[in-house]
Parts: structure tokens; C-alpha cells; sequence
């Protein structure tokens, strides 16, 4: 049994919904990557290829978790163990997907661009930042 394993990045193609496989909480994430090149002539990106969709599945508690914490749009990271999956489609066709077995998925915070209106929160303090607020214990 191969122990190779992959990591993708992108962003989520859609909402991931519980659904339940055997009395088990499951979701699926689904992401997609066309690839884009430049094209010289007019300076504009345009598709350069067919898009390969990675599919991650999770269970039980990671997926309820997944499904509170993950929005279409979502920027995430899924690492595991590849798999093929080659599937034919209503049209006759053969296609292909990505499938990430085993996976882990971390959720890549962006920072939200502040809005004219909006005014800077306040400071907030904590024992990080406030001298002298570790007690005695402190270890250094």
C-alpha cells in the first residue's frame, strides 16, 4: 500500500453539506483547478486546459466540523493519499477526478480588506501584552 500523499490548495466550489453514510456523518469538499496561462497577445489569463476536480471526503466529526467552519469560496488546504477515480459520463465520455483519501483540511485564513466605514477595534489586552500579568509562576 503506497503512503504517498499530495496537498492541494484552492478554494471550496461549493458548500459542503452533512449527509450520513451508515449511521456515519459524512461531507465531501469539492475543488477545482483549471490551468491558466497569459496569453501574450492580448495580456489577458485564459484557460489552458481541462479542470481537474479534487474531491476530499470526511467523516464523523471532522465533517461536522468541516461543514460549520467551510463556505463556497473557502480558501483550504487538504492533504492525503491520491487517488484516481475515472468515471463515465451521461454523454459517453470518460472523465476523471481527483480523490483524497485519509485527508486532513485546514482552512487558509485571508485578511478581510477594511471598508472606509468601518473603524479599528479597540485594543484588547491579554497576558501577552500586559506587563506583569503572568504572577509568579512565570517559567522565564
Amino acid at each position: 500500500m503506497s503512503k504517498a500523499t499530495t496537498t492541494i490548495e484552492g478554494f471550496v466550489a461549493k458548500d459542503p453539506e452533512l449527509g450520513n453514510h451508515q449511521g456515519k456523518a459524512v461531507t465531501n469538499v469539492s475543488i477545482p483547478h483549471t490551468p491558466r496561462r497569459l496569453n501574450k497577445q492580448t495580456n489577458q489569463w485564459e484557460d489552458a486546459g481541462a479542470t481537474l476536480w479534487v474531491q476530499a471526503s470526511f467523516w464523523e466529526a471532522d465533517a461536522e466540523a468541516i461543514v460549520a467552519a467551510v463556505r463556497k469560496g473557502t480558501l483550504v488546504t487538504v492533504t492525503g493519499q491520491p487517488e484516481l477515480r475515472v468515471f463515465q459520463k451521461t454523454d459517453g465520455t470518460t472523465d476523471a477526478a481527483l480523490s483524497i483519501r485519509f485527508g486532513t483540511l485546514g482552512v487558509i485564513p485571508r485578511a478581510e480588506q477594511p471598508s472606509a466605514q468601518s473603524a479599528p477595534a479597540p485594543a484588547q489586552s491579554d497576558a501577552w501584552t500586559t506587563p506583569g500579568s503572568f504572577g509568579d509562576d512565570t517559567p522565564f
